[in-house]
């Protein structure tokens, strides 16, 4: 049995004083993430700990870094769902609201795959300020009903492609990614102009012709009714499981150029250590997430990668699919702003 410092049994014995009455956690999600697994946690953190815990579920979804921020900093929230790149955006105000994750408290952690426990994504201090939840990554899928594997993005580009593909429009970011990948620039240096030797014009013309090119252009997710008539969609993989969800036959491919990668995880807000009951749920509640049983349901769910070893491992997944240098990292002012004029500039001459 591992022994518990005297700090953790005396957390834990104060705790069980107060545990006959319930505790409500407010959560701030991407929606889907935690909420089908509300009654279960509900019943596994009563049946199996003794705790009574309420999900509530805040409205409206998260659907950027500054819900997160604007929710935590109130109080309103006390786990929230961070994509990784987040944490050290705009100086890393993120860390001034989040609580450090206390791993002693999950039983799960050492589960989790190496790289991400290693990652500085979510660290201050050399000290670790999420759990990982679930990722994927910009990709391109294709209609196997339709077309064989692609094995290079410039699939896209090829003329028969045209008005057979759909990418996204809310983060233009992910398709400058894709076109500095296939001009033969590393990963790490999409994200500071100062580190990449950037050929504005050619950028230009390939983002030009993969705007002008594509059939429609999604947000959030990719739209399943339009996919029936698609060769290629790109996707963050939710799109994909949806699509085959309604009997469609899409697959990933990939492309020997590589991918980009992103990671949601989940934090606990600041204001939650002044609750020693709160505390004790809300790492409960990610440790749940986190083991084997409910990574293997969210990936039947959303076909994303996930980040529990074994799980991953037993569903066949890459297991070296989460690699820091493939991870998506936070954009300097003054390259976002250059990515969003050559976006606008492709859109504007579709």
């Amino acid at each position: 049995m591992r022994r518990l410092s005297a700090i953790t049994v005396s957390f834990l014995t104060s705790f069980s004083m107060i545990s006959h009455a319930q505790t409500v956690l407010n959560i701030h999600e991407w929606e889907g993430y935690l909420s089908p697994f509300s009654a279960e946690f509900e019943k596994y953190a009563l049946d199996e700990k003794g705790i009574d815990v309420k999900l509530n579920f805040i409205k409206p979804n998260i659907t950027s870094a500054d819900d997160i921020f604007v929710v935590a900093r109130a109080k309103k929230a006390d786990i929230v769902t961070p994509t990784h790149n987040y944490f050290k955006m705009e100086k890393g105000k993120l860390f001034n609201v989040l609580s450090p994750i206390d791993t002693s408290l999950l039983s799960n952690y050492s589960k989790v795959t190496q790289s991400l426990r290693n990652a500085d994504f979510d660290k201050k201090n050399n000290t670790k300020y999420s759990v990982p939840l679930l990722g994927g990554s910009y990709g391109l899928a294709y209609n196997a009903d339709r077309v064989p594997a692609p094995d290079s993005w410039n699939v896209l580009w090829d003329d028969k492609s045209k008005g057979k593909y759909a990418v996204t429009n809310d983060q233009y970011e992910a398709n400058l990614y894709i076109a500095l990948l296939i001009s033969g620039h590393a990963p790490n240096t999409f994200y500071d102009l100062k580190k990449n030797k950037l050929n504005k014009a050619d950028i230009q013309l390939k983002v030009d012709k993969l705007a002008k090119n594509a059939h429609s252009f999604w947000q959030g997710l990719a739209d399943a009714e339009k996919m029936k008539e698609l060769d290629y969609v790109t996707t963050y993989w939710f799109g994909v499981a949806d699509a085959n969800k309604q009997g469609q036959n899409w697959k990933m491919a990939s492309p020997k150029e590589g991918q980009t990668v992103w990671l949601d995880t989940m934090s606990i807000v600041k204001h939650v250590n002044d609750d020693p009951a709160k505390k004790v749920a809300a790492h409960l509640l990610l440790d749940f997430m986190i083991q084997k049983d409910i990574q293997t349901k969210l990936h039947k769910l959303y076909g994303s990668v996930i980040v529990n070893q074994a799980a991953s491992q037993e569903l066949k997944l890459d297991p070296n699919f989460f690699i820091e240098e493939y991870l998506w990292q936070p954009l300097d002012s003054r390259t976002r702003n250059l990515y969003k004029l050559i976006w606008s500039k492709a859109m504007d001459k579709r």
